[in-house]
């Protein structure tokens, strides 16, 4: 290299070095300054607050790693700063940013990190005393397989995304030694991958992919899902998911979000959100579409206790524990349960058996994504009554 590349070379990385001090010091001042929010809307999740001091989590390194999320959820004009970022690692050939892959054919992927194994036995033991304390109730698991697992052909080369199927294995042989039925979708979904069947945007199935499964548990759980014909009908176009906040990756992607609806109409249903005091005769909100969490037009998004009531041919009642994969999903069993209790165990902090009791719950089904299972530590709490 000659005298004056090296010279070029020296000024641009002096030159680097200053820009990345000017943004530190930046965000140093910005914490400082700024008020803190409690939710970042573009990300759809809650902010870290800032950590009170404890002496023993200062000794235990607890009180550090406390603050430096709060710090990072907190800096000045975050969202933009991460577009930045994401814009400097395209640049740079990176292509994870945040736990989420830039993926081929348009799809951002979230990773899979292998679970904590003392959590998931905790999980796993919980749900099999619960199952053996109701033995005379018919209990179901279906733990829906991420995109990383059905779609890893769209993952980027030597993505670092750990081996999902080999844990869904593994808890279904746990759960159905336990007396739990494990509705394995894997199946059904790697059939039909020419479909869309996960957002190219967020983490959620779509609801394409959540009518399939339907049908394919029918004949484990005991109905004919083909009885009633859906429609696919488009709601947006607009939709924008988690995924691209999180990362910063495609920022300015949109894609269609679609709900099933019955052709004939004649299913209709009441759903009482019970702790907000709310009815209404719908399964969708769509002044959500218009809001950053779209997929929050679902159900409304996420509530600790939902009990829908419809008009079916059916006397059977079920209890439904679950995540947000299962709000597209809901409006499918509605067709084949005369009572449907719905617990988002994150948000939930009642007595479960005083609940199953009161509403004579004849069938148990926890409809979870894998992602959320095997990190989930609600679930086992509930079970608990803890």
């Amino acid at each position: 290299m000659n005298e004056k590349n090296k010279t070029l070379h020296r000024r641009a990385a002096i030159i680097t070095g200053w820009v990345f001090t000017a943004v530190i010091v930046f965000f140093f001042l910005g914490s400082l300054i700024a008020k803190d929010r409690t939710f970042s809307e573009k990300e759809n999740r809650m902010l870290e607050k800032a950590p009170v001091i404890n002496a023993g989590q200062i000794v235990s390194g607890r009180y550090e790693e406390k603050f430096e999320t709060y710090f990072s959820d907190q800096f000045l004009l975050r969202d933009m700063w991460i577009e930045i970022k994401a814009g400097f690692d395209r640049l740079t050939g990176k292509v994870e940013s945040n736990g989420v892959f830039l993926g081929k054919d348009g799809y951002l992927i979230e990773g899979f990190t292998e679970p904590d194994e003392k959590n998931l036995k905790e999980t796993c033991r919980a749900m099999g005393d619960f199952a053996a304390e109701h033995k005379d109730i018919k209990q179901y698991a279906m733990v829906v397989p991420n995109a990383v697992e059905i779609l890893s052909d769209k993952l980027p080369a030597f993505a670092p995304a750990a081996d999902q199927g080999k844990y869904l294995d593994a808890l279904g042989k746990n759960l159905e030694g336990q007396g739990i039925t494990f509705l394995d979708m894997r199946g059904v979904l790697e059939k039909n991958r020419e479909k869309k069947l996960y957002y190219r945007t967020d983490h959620h199935w779509t609801t394409e992919a959540a009518y399939l499964a339907f049908l394919e548990a029918g004949e484990t759980m005991d109905y004919k899902g083909t009885e009633v014909k859906f429609e696919a009908l488009p709601v947006t176009g607009e939709f924008q998911g988690t995924l691209s906040a999180k990362s910063g990756f495609r920022s300015g992607e949109k894609e269609e979000l679609e709900v099933y609806l019955p052709k004939d109409g004649t299913v209709s249903s009441v759903v009482n959100y019970v702790e907000e005091q709310k009815k209404t005769a719908s399964f969708y909100d769509t002044e959500k579409l218009d809001t950053r969490d779209g997929y929050a037009c679902f159900l409304g998004g996420n509530h600790p206790l939902i009990r829908i009531e419809t008009p079916t041919q059916s006397e059977k009642k079920l209890l439904v524990l679950k995540d947000s994969y299962a709000n597209c999903y809901l409006p499918f069993l509605a067709t084949q349960y005369r009572k449907i209790v719905v617990v988002d165990p994150r948000y939930y902090y009642g007595d479960l058996e005083e609940l199953m009791q009161v509403e004579e719950i004849q069938e148990v089904l926890y409809l979870y994504n894998a992602n959320t299972f095997f990190s989930d530590t609600s679930l086992q709490m509930v079970l608990k009554g803890g």
